[in-house]
């Protein structure tokens, strides 16, 4: 029981860096509009012509306003 409250604990504690360094948001090289990856717009968009953002500030500074719909920072 002891080895298994351990290994809860140190799940919850690791669970928030699985998703450090991955890509937050996606826009289309076809827009420029980015997006949360959960957006119903998203797809919409081919495979082959989305573009992955890690920050709001990395879409922006590309030239990609925010969705209206999903309301990305």
């Amino acid at each position: 029981m002891k080895k298994l409250i351990i290994l809860l604990i140190l799940v919850a504690l690791l669970l928030p860096l699985v998703g450090c360094g991955s890509n937050q948001f996606v826009g289309s090289v076809n827009s420029d509009v980015y997006h949360y990856p959960s957006c119903r717009y998203v797809d919409e968009i081919n495979e082959g012509n989305k573009v992955w953002f890690t920050s709001s500030q990395d879409a922006r500074s590309h030239g990609y306003r925010p969705c209206k719909v999903c309301q990305p920072p």
